[in-house]
Parts: C-alpha cells; sequence; structure tokens
C-alpha cells in the first residue's frame, strides 16, 4: 500500500517503487495473491497470472481488506510506505479522507487468517504502528523506533535494491542488511540521518538496526551472519535464461545484418523526469544495448558524469545478457566514482566509471540509473535531453512530469515528432514522446559541433523570469576596485579616445588564460572581477566581466551577454540555452559585441559559434532575445602573394610566399601557429589548414605575426622550393599556378547527405595572386582563359596575364559567401567546388631558351 503522496514527485516515485515490488512479489517472491492499494487504480496493473485486486488506498479499502484475508491462510505480507504525521497527538498513515491508525494495522492483523506474518512500514510515526502489532508469528520492519521524524525515510529505494539484487535472504537477513545499508547511505553524502530501521521479531525486544543509541532501552544490531562469496567474486551473479526478470523477456534482439555500419545498436531506451520540489528533480535512465562488432564491445566501457553535492546518482541495474542467454549482473556498488581536476573555486563534474563483464558481439547490455537533485540550483528547472546518439536507437521513450499549474516549455531540435501525449493527475502533468528508429549521429569534420537531435525542457515563466533572477545573482560581481582602476588607467595610457581604449583593454583581457568552465547547472555566477584580475584566469563570463569592469572604469557602458555558441536559443523556449559569455559594449551610439574568451581571436571579430546567434543582454532592463550579427565576405580574408622563379631546372621552383590575413583567416592561422609551435613541427603555417592546388611546397625557412601580438594583423612569410609544378619535355614548359585552397573544401567533394559547415561557419574571401619569372630569352606559349563561376554560395574567378617580356601573372578571387549550407544545397555547392577546381587546373605554356 502506498499512501497520499501530496505532490508530482511522490506521486511518481511511489508509482515507481511500486511496480518494482510487484515484479518482486510475482517473480522472486511467487506471491499466491497481490493486494494492491494506491492512490491510483487505474496506472497499475497486476503482473499476469497473478491473483488479487488493485482499490484505492483509502481507510474503508484497507479495512474491508481484513474480510478478504480471513480465509486465506497463506503468510501474510505487508508492505505500507508514503507520509505520515500525527492528528493531535496520535501518529496516523496519510491516505485521502479518514487517516489510517495503528489500530486499524492491529485489527487487519487480527483478523487475517495467516500463520504468520511479515511487516515493512515505512513513513514517519511507523514506530508507534509497529509496536502496536508486534506479537507472536510477527516481525516488523519500521523506519523508526520509539522517535518520529519530521521528514519522510529514504531507505525504500535502499531496501528495493536488496531484494531484488539478493532475493533469497530471510526477512530477518534483509532487515539487517537494511540497517547497515541505511547507514552508508546517510554517510556516503555527509547527511544526518532521520529514520531509524527497527526490527520488531515477535515479542523479542526490538532491535535497532542502523546502530546504537544511548538515549532509549533498544537493544543495538548484533554482527549480522554473512555467507558472502570471495570478494573477487562479489562483482558479478548470475542467473540462467529461465530466471530472466519480465523486463528482460520483452526485449528482442535485432538483426545485425539490418545494420552493417554500426557496431551496436540500441534496443530500447527509457528516460523519465520527475520535476518537482522535494526532491526537485529525479531522473531514471535505462538503456538496452546490443553490440554487433567486435569495435562496438567498447559500448561496454561506461562514463556517466554528475553534480554533487547538488546531485546524486545511484545505479539500479548492471546487467550483460550472454549471446548463450546467461545473465551476468554487475554489483552496482563496485562502480568507481573520479572527480575532475579542479582550478581554485572552478569546480567540475564527477564522473562514475564502470565495465560491465562478457561483453562480446551479440550480448545485450542493460544499464539503468537515477539521479536526483534535492534543491535544483536554478529557480526553474531548464534541460537539454539528447536524444540522437553514436548508434541507431530502434525505441526511445521520453517521460516528463511537472505539478500542477508549473509553467512548461518544451522543443525539439533536428528530429520530427509528433505532439506527447499529455495525461494529468491529480498532482500534475505528464509529457510522453515516443520515436522510433533514430538514426545513428556519428561525428563528420563538416558537420557543426553540438547539432544532435535533442528535447529542450524548461519551467521558467519566461525570459524576463530568466533575466530578472540571472541579474539578480550576477550583481556586483563587475564592481570596479581600486585595483581594476588602477590596471585600466595603465592599459589606456597611450590610448586618446575611447575608440582606441576599448581594443587595449580587449587585447589584455583575451590574453588572460581561459579555464574551461562551461555556463551550466554547475556554473552560473561569474566571478568577482578583481578576484579575476589578481588570479589571471578565468572562464569566458569570468573574463567578460572583468573587461566590463575595466571598461566602466574608464566610464565605457559594457554588459554581460549570455550566448549558447554553436546552439540557438529560442523566444518561446525561456531557460538555460546558454554555454557562453560575451560582453556588449556600447561607444557613442554604437554596439559592439565582444568576446573576450579565446586568446587568439582580434578585437572586431566574434569567434566561432557565436554570429549569429539568439543572445540574451543582462542589464536589468532587456526581456528579449537579440541576435548576433552574421559575418560578412569583405570582413573574413586571406591575402596570398608569390613570386616563383622559373628560370631554373623545372622540377623545384624557387618560392617565396606572403600571406596577410583579416577575421576568420586570422583565427585559424593563429591557431594553426601555436599548434606548430607545441609539436615542434617544421611544416609550412599555412598548410595546417590549405593546400596547394598544384604540386608542393617544401619549406626551408618562414616566420609570422606572434600568436599573441593581437594589435596587429597576421602575417607570414615562407620561402622554399615549388615541387610539380612545373613540368619540362625539352625546352617546353607546362606551368600550374600554386593557387592555396582550404583543405575543407576537398572534404566536401565526397558524397555525402548531410549539409556542410565550411571554415567554422564563416564566408571567406580569398585573393591570390603569382608572379612567374621566365627565363630570358625565352619564348611565350599559351594561356589559359579567363574562367569563372557567378552562382551562389561560390563565386570566383580566374585570369591570367602577361606583364612585360619576361613574368607571367596568375590571379584568384573567390568569395564563400556563406560557411553553412544545408544539406539541400550541398549537391550544387560541391558541383562549384569540382568547376573551381577544374579551372585552377588549367595550364599555361612557355619554352625555355636552348
Amino acid at each position: 500500500m502506498t499512501g497520499l503522496p501530496g505532490d508530482m514527485e511522490s506521486e511518481s516515485t511511489y508509482h515507481e517503487q511500486l511496480q518494482s515490488w510487484l515484479e518482486i512479489a510475482s517473480t522472486s517472491a511467487k506471491a499466491a495473491s497481490i493486494h494492491v492499494l494506491c492512490d491510483d487504480p487505474a496506472s497499475v496493473t497486476l503482473p499476469a497470472g497473478a491473483g488479487g485486486e488493485v482499490t484505492k488506498g483509502d481507510r474503508a479499502h484497507f479495512v474491508g481488506l481484513g474480510q478478504a484475508l480471513a480465509k486465506d491462510a497463506n503468510r501474510l505480507v505487508v508492505i505500507a510506505w508514503g507520509h505520515g504525521g500525527r492528528q493531535g497527538n496520535t501518529p496516523v498513515f496519510h491516505v485521502r479522507g479518514p487517516r489510517i491508525m495503528a489500530a486499524d494495522f492491529q485489527a487487519l492483523a487480527g483478523r487475517s487468517a495467516a500463520p504468520e506474518s511479515r511487516w515493512i512500514l515505512l513513513y514517519p510515526g511507523s514506530g508507534a504502528f509497529a509496536a502496536a502489532l508486534a506479537g507472536d508469528k510477527r516481525r516488523v520492519l519500521s523506519s523508526e523506533a520509539e522517535t518520529m521524524f519530521g521528514s519522510d525515510p529514504r531507505g525504500m529505494s535502499v531496501l528495493l535494491k536488496l531484494a531484488r539484487d539478493k532475493p533469497s535472504l530471510s526477512f530477518d537477513a534483509l532487515c539487517e542488511e537494511f540497517g547497515r545499508a541505511v547507514t552508508a547511505w546517510y554517510a556516503e553524502r555527509n547527511l544526518a540521518r532521520t529514520e531509524e530501521p527497527t526490527l520488531w521479531s515477535g515479542t523479542a525486544k526490538p532491535r535497532l538496526l542502523a546502530g546504537t543509541s544511548e538515549s532509549n532501552a533498544f537493544a543495538s544490531t548484533p554482527p549480522a551472519p554473512t555467507n558472502a562469496p570471495p570478494k573477487e567474486q562479489r562483482h558479478a551473479e548470475e542467473a540462467a535464461s529461465a530466471d530472466l526478470p519480465p523486463a528482460w523477456k520483452a526485449i528482442t534482439r535485432a538483426d545485425p545484418q539490418k545494420y552493417p555500419d554500426a557496431d551496436a545498436v540500441v534496443l530500447l531506451r527509457r528516460c523519465t523526469y520527475t520535476l518537482g520540489a522535494s526532491p526537485a528533480v529525479v531522473t531514471e535512465n535505462e538503456e538496452y544495448i546490443q553490440v554487433l562488432t567486435p569495435e562496438g564491445k567498447r559500448f561496454g566501457d561506461f562514463d556517466v558524469s554528475f553534480s554533487p553535492p547538488y546531485e546524486d546518482i545511484s545505479f539500479l541495474d548492471c546487467e550483460v545478457l550472454s549471446p548463450e542467454g546467461k545473465l551476468v549482473r554487475l554489483d552496482p556498488d563496485s562502480i568507481h566514482e573520479g572527480a575532475e581536476p579542479t582550478a581554485g573555486d572552478y569546480h567540475k563534474p564527477s564522473r562514475k566509471f564502470f565495465s560491465l563483464p562478457g561483453v562480446v558481439p551479440g550480448a545485450v547490455l542493460h544499464v539503468r540509473y537515477k539521479t536526483e537533485w534535492k534543491e535544483f540550483p536554478l529557480p526553474h528547472v531548464s534541460l537539454e535531453i539528447p536524444l540522437g546518439q553514436e548508434m541507431p536507437t530502434l525505441d526511445t521513450t521520453i517521460e516528463v512530469g511537472v505539478p500542477q499549474g508549473t509553467p512548461f516549455h518544451f522543443g525539439l531540435e533536428q528530429v520530427a515528432a509528433p505532439d506527447p501525449v499529455i495525461k494529468q493527475t491529480s498532482y500534475g502533468t505528464t509529457y510522453r514522446w515516443h520515436f522510433e528508429a533514430l538514426p545513428s549521429q556519428a561525428r563528420d569534420i563538416l558537420m557543426p559541433p553540438l547539432q544532435g537531435s535533442r528535447l529542450q525542457i524548461s519551467t521558467f515563466p519566461d525570459w524576463a523570469a530568466f533575466a530578472e533572477w540571472y541579474a539578480r545573482i550576477s550583481k556586483l560581481t563587475d564592481e570596479v576596485t581600486p585595483e581594476i582602476a588602477a590596471k585600466a588607467t595603465e592599459l589606456t595610457r597611450n590610448a586618446k579616445t575611447n575608440h582606441e581604449k576599448v581594443p587595449a583593454l580587449y587585447d589584455y583581457v583575451t590574453n588572460l588564460r581561459y579555464v574551461a568552465i562551461p555556463l551550466g547547472v554547475n556554473s552560473f555566477r561569474p566571478h568577482a572581477a578583481a578576484n579575476v584580475l589578481q588570479n589571471q584566469f578565468g572562464d569566458c563570463k569570468d573574463k567578460a566581466n572583468l573587461l566590463n569592469a575595466l571598461l566602466h572604469s574608464q566610464h565605457i557602458d559594457a554588459r554581460l551577454v549570455l550566448v549558447p555558441r554553436f546552439s540557438q536559443a529560442h523566444e518561446g523556449l525561456p531557460g538555460l540555452a546558454f554555454n557562453h559569455a560575451i560582453s556588449r559594449v556600447m561607444l557613442d551610439g554604437q554596439v559592439l559585441w565582444v568576446d573576450t574568451t579565446d586568446d587568439v581571436c582580434r578585437f572586431g571579430m566574434l569567434p566561432p559559434g557565436d554570429p549569429g546567434r539568439n543572445v540574451l543582454v543582462i542589464d536589468g532592463q532587456t526581456s528579449a532575445l537579440t541576435e548576433l550579427p552574421a559575418p560578412g565576405p569583405k570582413d573574413h580574408r586571406l591575402t596570398l602573394r608569390g613570386e616563383a622563379d622559373c628560370t631554373g631546372a623545372a622540377d623545384a621552383l624557387p618560392l617565396k610566399l606572403i600571406a596577410t590575413a583579416l577575421g576568420y583567416p586570422d583565427y585559424e592561422l593563429r591557431t594553426a601557429a601555436r599548434e606548430i609551435r607545441d609539436h615542434g613541427s617544421s611544416v609550412p603555417l599555412l598548410a595546417a589548414r590549405y593546400r596547394p592546388c598544384a604540386g608542393s611546397f617544401a619549406l626551408e625557412t618562414q616566420k609570422a605575426t606572434g600568436v599573441s601580438a593581437l594589435d596587429e594583423s597576421f602575417a607570414w612569410t615562407a620561402e622554399g622550393s615549388w615541387v610539380g609544378g612545373c613540368s619540362a619535355n625539352g625546352s617546353a614548359r607546362s606551368l600550374r599556378s600554386p593557387f592555396w585552397l582550404p583543405k575543407e573544401w576537398e572534404a566536401a567533394l565526397h558524397h555525402r547527405t548531410s549539409g556542410l559547415f565550411l571554415n567554422q561557419g564563416y564566408p571567406l574571401t580569398l585573393d591570390e595572386e603569382v608572379v612567374f619569372r621566365l627565363p630570358p630569352k625565352g619564348q611565350l606559349g599559351s594561356l589559359p582563359a579567363a574562367r569563372e563561376g557567378r552562382t551562389d554560395p561560390l563565386q570566383w574567378r580566374i585570369e591570367w596575364a602577361t606583364i612585360g617580356q619576361d613574368k607571367l601573372v596568375a590571379k584568384l578571387h573567390s568569395e564563400l559567401r556563406r560557411g553553412e549550407c544545408p544539406a539541400s544545397e550541398t549537391p550544387g555547392v560541391q558541383q562549384q567546388f569540382r568547376a573551381l577546381l577544374s579551372a585552377v587546373a588549367a595550364t599555361a605554356s612557355f619554352t625555355a631558351a636552348p
């Protein structure tokens, strides 16, 4: 019997626990009949073949149950849990209508014809009920002894785990292990224990199961006998296929031939989210994964992150069904925990690591775990639920329950689905989505980051409520201290105008060390700007906040801006859609969007993932999203100038190159320069992101602008030999131009069904010119005709010309007008790339003097 839930979270918890007891009663216990009393009988179905009934959980049906049991001579087991309290000075069990009292339990026990009975009572006041029930041939497990605790016991989940994992335990042994497990549960979480498991065995003195207490005369628990297997064998238990739990019997293996490109497939995935008040968020995640290939064995290794102390995680099932039908279980208590390293007070999530035993092709893995946020670190819940995975998913169910009257917003991205099935209960509303045959979402180098299918949910009423909350928690973090004012004065001493001060302060903050702490449930509030200045490091919002404080000291208006980097925020879905922060600077009526996170990003450019995003400005006034500007081709340009000497041997022409970059090319070449420096590589810097269309460039010397020199455009010069661009047949020479194109453009030519994400989403302008010095007295042959492409998104033109009597020049101008193209445009863009590559392959000819 479950008591009156009283709220959405209790209703969901009671239903889940009730279903678990029904499974245990019908399998391990093999009950002759099962009687269920609960608040919502329509939501409960008895196991197939089980006698009994499901009725309303009120006092009338409870009292009437005594008549049904009066002629049943089987052993009686009663399990009751829920909310308890006092009616006056009398302990009661809460149900709808009149409360149930200890005398009602005593009357039920007296009417039953059972020769023996076992009672499990887990609710406040259960000690008084147990005292009234205690008697010959009755054993009672209560969550209390003499003292009534004000909070509900947490032990039911612990007891269920023991009952599932160790079905052969006697009642007394189960109670003793339960006492130790409850003690450990509270100790692991550093919580004061608010329940006192007690065993009332016949007429014997009750025994405290969770330790001694000097304040009462109850006996403590004696050492429990154990027949545990050796330590090295405790990690797993085996069961024959005939003993499989009912949940396994509903799982059907997939045909591997239907998934030739997959190493594994998710047969079934279920995720439930219960949003409430105490606990604030409870989730249960369950997956059945079939391994298809030897490479798929990697899916037997699990790495699950969670966020203590706010979030607690417990694993319920960790199992492997072998191809032969044998079930191997991993003890969830053996799962290890590891924490990410921290930097100061920048805390990262903890993780649970484990590997399942016996993972081979044909095996089916089953993992089920539960997380619980006692208090959610936001005033309202805002979550992102991933849908697509690395492997195909055949059947997915997502269920979200919210309390009655709670605002609820949801949105699906990168996946189509019908409207959710909505169910109303006395305490709230449940939304249920069902997806079939979700394809795998393997990463592609030409796909944008964070683009998997997902369900976003939020209980924030609107964007005004979210903005008000964030403004409140970040208040005063950008306070100007004497140290900040002094630093700003020092950095701007040579600046004559505000337009010169802003880049100077930007360069300083951008060059500070970045510590990656994503803007999520673990990290919302920026650290005080004075602390960031002292530490000389920070995450995105810390660095933006410091820049704002420095600008405020110079009387320049600057505000924090929340950004969904590489993702998107939506007007109809208020909540924590953001993973990044930048600054909005107002300068002479002009709006400047400034991102200090990437130390290779020059002032004036928004780094990858920012442009075009819907952002929220935290200024105490804005309560709607603002779109960041989209980049234009003229702001992202690579200019390349080359000089090739054709007067010598044709197999290796001396070549000098000069490249200057603006916008994204500046950003990517600074990044490449750092990578080359860190790895001690001697390859041409330009070759890290671009490749010559003809031949190869053999580097001799190169130099480039310093990575951290953000006050000047990035430039690169190099000298070397151009190999394979010129071929000789006697005195006749054929010459191709060493134009350089992004490596991604070649990768984009291959067969694909998805869209293109080129140049990190930026447009790109290429201006290239190569001058060839011909041999003295050489004779010019033919020059390629000018060619061009005028179709968006790629427009280009190539032309050759003579300079005087001894030089040729080849020129390329191209504009990729947008870096992101949907799948419908992919074939057209590929055709444009093919046309361009065909044009740059054209050759000029000349004859060297004999």
